[in-house]
């Protein structure tokens, strides 16, 4: 038993949790013993348990260095592990890429940062210190007497890269929501180009996108941006025929775009839309190959060996035509991030990284030794869900992530700050631990199991900087004081939702409290927008689609109004405008915005959905298909949205700038 608790520790199976109620949760000795059976160990077998136990522990102190090595930036020391009896001899250090060639008579007189003792022997940690480096991953090689190792050194900043300290607004838009100017039925990068224009000339800095993950060619109504096929792909959706060069004397696209179909639906239809555009990008696919220069063509060439990584996790038929698609995706969406830089946004666009994939994309298929068997992602009991969240995501087991210097998690991060300004992620906590759901014994079951979060985050770090990327990590719900400590010391932005900051007496809290370095917001795709939930639609929505009878509905209605008299007391303490229950959504909204504004939150993001005075929610939680979740377009033009919208706009940035 002793040595199975220790292998829970070091394979990161959690002992216990405070739940949200404030109550101190132990777990079960048979759902850790479950969770651990979940990452492919046989619990019942004793010379398993023992040889991973020394793997995991002993194991690491009889090698100079671990497979990676991280190192400040700041303050560059290499903590290096060895034999106390060889401290007098002679240590090399060698890093080609840098030509840096290290030699030292011996490892005598460091600073000792860890000792462990093993068969008699006392072995130790000590700080080399080493040369100043650029940040980013350099491969290297150790040698002390007769022992060598290879290490990839980590040169890691103290804080993720970040732009200069003032106030800012954004706008948070779903990509496919926009209305497409070409009528093909789904917003695409044009229609995000056009509104850069327009968000830029109101001096908006950047704007936040929903993920742009890969979905399901074949399954088009699979239409979840947070349940993607391949999160280091982009979804061909997005794709402008427009702006594709192979579209130009494209004769055979001509007269297929002759005969679109009308659309007029205020949801899009994913099977229609998906099937007129793939047929459209064969169109541009066959004309790249009969008529595409040398120079695009190598061009196409190096962008697939630029992104060998991703491209590599595809599962089709046709490898080169899918990968052509994510070649103009790219393009595309690097000209929108261009004319952001151009149009002088500090960020420009912000993407989105879902926490995971569906269990059956080319994501998972692709890696499948990477995740755990028969375990998902989920989240434990909370007021929202009280027998707790399964989000039907398959786990990455902790363990496994570190294969090839945590490749995969290096290669997911770069793909999504790429061509872009900015990243949030979603359950940011994850880099930390996340809730496994698993079967035991025919029942559900779940515990926290912790990740390597020393590395994740320092991934977060470096690539930061080298994409020159700013990070929001999204941190609601229960989120362990340590994680929270890291995220602002790493210089992450923290992501505050309005409606859920409230003190313990449920009252709204004043915008004071809002963290400086932070991304607030009034809502965000899970919460209804702002008419909708001033007027109460929403809850009428779900009454008449059956996700509530009539006494839960009239219970709804009456808890917000309890809710609606809270906003308005906020309302009147920060502005001093005193409103009432009869006052129209539109007055309230541009209050609460207003008085948000004044928070000393660095970015204050709006949606354009409360902008375009949207009622119909574009997501409800906990559904599937009983609500056509993100398909909801807007009512008008973005270009019609933002200009209405000007002055509300202007008084905002007024506000953000005193």
């Amino acid at each position: 038993m002793q040595s199975l608790s220790q292998l829970y520790y070091l394979h990161g199976i959690g002992y216990e949790y405070t739940k949200y109620t404030g109550e101190h949760v132990i777990f079960e000795e048979n759902t850790r013993r479950q969770a651990l059976s979940c990452c492919g160990i046989d619990t019942a077998n004793s010379d398993q348990i023992n040889q991973l136990n020394f793997a995991l522990d002993a194991g690491t102190w009889l090698t100079l260095l671990p497979q990676t090595s991280i190192i400040e930036a700041h303050d560059p020391y290499l903590k290096v592990r060895i034999d106390e009896r060889l401290l007098s001899r002679a240590c090399h250090l060698s890093i080609p890429s840098l030509s840096i060639n290290l030699t030292r008579e011996n490892l005598q007189g460091l600073a000792v940062t860890g000792d462990y003792g093993f068969n008699g022997v006392r072995y130790l940690e000590v700080a080399l210190p080493v040369p100043a480096m650029p940040i980013g991953y350099h491969d290297a090689v150790i040698t002390v007497a007769d022992q060598q190792a290879h290490s990839q050194l980590w040169i890691t900043p103290k804080e993720c890269y970040s732009i200069d300290d003032k106030k800012r607004l954004g706008l948070s838009i779903q990509l496919y929501s926009l209305c497409n100017a070409q009528g093909l039925g789904i917003g695409d990068f044009a229609d995000l180009a056009t509104l850069i224009r327009e968000v830029a000339q109101q001096e908006m800095d950047y704007i936040l996108l929903n993920p742009l993950h890969l979905l399901f060619e074949h399954s088009p109504e699979r239409a979840s941006p947070y349940s993607p096929n391949s999160r280091a792909l982009l979804n061909p959706l997005y794709i402008s025929i427009s702006l594709c060069e192979d579209a130009l004397n494209n004769d055979s696209l001509s007269q297929l775009l002759s005969d679109k179909p009308a659309t007029t639906e205020p949801f899009i239809d994913y099977s229609a839309v998906s099937r007129f555009k793939y047929d459209a990008f064969r169109c541009l696919y066959t004309q790249f190959c009969r008529t595409a220069s040398a120079e695009r063509k190598a061009e196409f060439k190096q962008f697939c060996s630029n992104h060998k990584h991703s491209l590599a996790t595809l599962v089709v038929d046709d490898n080169e035509y899918a990968s052509y698609l994510q070649w103009q995706a790219h393009l595309q969406l690097n000209h929108c991030q261009h004319i952001a830089n151009e149009a002088n946004m500090a960020i420009g666009l912000i993407n989105d990284l879902a926490v995971g994939c569906a269990g059956d994309g080319s994501e998972f298929r692709s890696q499948e030794e990477l995740f755990a068997v028969g375990a998902n992602v989920g989240a434990p009991p909370d007021p929202w869900a009280e027998q707790g969240q399964n989000w039907g995501l398959p786990a990455l087991n902790p363990q496994k992530l570190s294969k090839n210097n945590f490749a995969f998690y290096r290669s997911l991060i770069r793909a999504n700050m790429e061509d872009v300004g900015g990243l949030r992620i979603d359950h940011v906590m994850a880099i930390r631990r996340l809730w496994w759901c698993f079967e035991n014994n025919a029942q559900q079951d779940g515990c926290y199991v912790y990740y390597p979060f020393e590395h994740l985050l320092a991934i977060l770090k470096i690539e930061s900087h080298l994409n020159h990327c700013v990070v929001i990590g999204e941190d609601l719900g229960v989120v362990p004081s340590e994680v929270r400590e890291a995220l602002k010391a790493s210089a992450i932005y923290s992501n505050g939702l309005f409606y859920f900051e409230k003190d313990y007496q449920g009252e709204f809290l004043a915008s004071e409290h809002f963290a400086p370095h932070s991304l607030l917001m009034i809502a965000n795709h899970d919460v209804p927008p702002f008419k909708g939930w001033w007027t109460g639609h929403d809850i009428t929505v779900k009454q008449e689609y059956g996700l509530l009878d009539s006494a839960q509905s009239a219970a709804q209605h009456e808890a917000r109004n309890v809710e609606k008299h809270r906003m308005l007391n906020f309302i009147a303490r920060e502005s001093g405008q005193h409103l009432s229950l009869d006052s129209e959504a539109s007055v309230v909204y541009e209050l609460l915005a207003s008085s948000l504004a004044a928070a000393p939150a660095r970015l204050f993001t709006i949606q354009i959905d409360d902008l375009d005075q949207q009622i119909l929610p574009v997501n409800i939680p906990g559904t599937d298909k009983e609500y056509p979740n993100w398909r909801r377009v807007l009512s008008r033009p973005t270009e019609q949205i933002i200009r209405a919208q000007h002055a509300f706009l202007a008084n905002l940035i007024s506000i953000r700038n005193q």
